[in-house]
This record gives C-alpha cells, structure tokens and sequence, in this order.
C-alpha cells in the first residue's frame, strides 16, 4: 500500500505542474496572437502587375467593420466586413463609383485575405476588385497585393 502512496504523491503533482504550464503556454500564446490583432489604423499600398495602383488609410474596428479613405479620387470613402479565422484576415468591401462629373456609375466588389506580421505593425495580403455597372453587369476585375503599416501615435 505505502508503494502505491508515494506513485501518487510522486505523479499528482508533477500532472498539476504539466497542467500549469500547459495553461502558461496557452496564454502565451493568446497574448502573441492579441499583438497580430487587425483592429486600428492603417496605411496600405496596392499593387497588381507590380505596379502601386493606390494608397488608402484603413480602419479596421473590433465590431469586424472596416472603413477606408483611399487616395484614388477626392471623396472616395468606402466601406467593408471582416473576419478572422486562423490568423488570416478575410474582407468583403463595397464601393460606390462615379464618373469625372460626380454622376454614380457603378459599384466595386472587393475581396481581400490578409495576415497580420508577428510583431502586429504590418500586414499583407491578397486583394480582388470586380467593376459592374449600374445594371450589375461585370466590367472588369484587377487583381494585386496589399502591404501595410500600422499608424500609431508613438
């Protein structure tokens, strides 16, 4: 009997120590992955053919809505719905388009898949931007690269 008292007295607690630092390493890791978070202000480069096509500073909330300023044209403010699963970034942006009148002439569907760098102050990512016209006929597509850089106030 006095052998099987000291396997347990010997066992119990080195199971509580594995379990403790299974628990430390968990937490580790939700921290390293809170510092891969999309949420707050970005400036971001778009490229395709490797070309840069635009800047844009984007906002991305934690409510999984995405708000953009791009510098394609004054006014041209859009807007999108993101989620994360897995560390990758998915976006679904929306975009009303004029002609050089200021007349609306269509809308651009945007899709992106994104994925924020260890240290959380870069991203990058694919993009895909589909044109159709007010009848919701496909004008064209352009497909290309992101990166981006985090604004902060340091």
């Amino acid at each position: 009997m006095q052998n099987h008292k000291t396997h347990y007295t010997k066992t119990i607690p080195a199971l509580l120590i594995a379990l403790g630092l299974g628990l430390l390493s968990s937490s580790a890791v939700r921290a390293q992955d809170n510092n891969r978070s999309i949420v707050g202000l970005w400036d971001a480069h778009f490229y395709s053919g490797g070309a840069e096509l635009f800047e844009t500073h984007v906002q991305w909330h934690s409510d999984g809505l995405e708000f953009e300023v791009n510098s394609i044209y004054p006014g041209a403010v859009c807007q999108g719905v993101f989620k994360t699963e897995n560390g990758v970034v998915k976006l679904h942006h929306v975009v009303f388009t004029y002609d050089a009148n200021g007349v609306f002439n269509g809308r651009l569907d945007e899709t992106q898949i994104n994925t924020v760098g260890r240290e959380g102050n870069r991203y990058q990512g694919k993009f895909d931007i589909k044109a159709y016209d007010l009848n919701g006929n496909f004008l064209g597509e352009t497909t290309g690269i992101i990166r981006a850089t985090r604004i902060s106030v340091d």
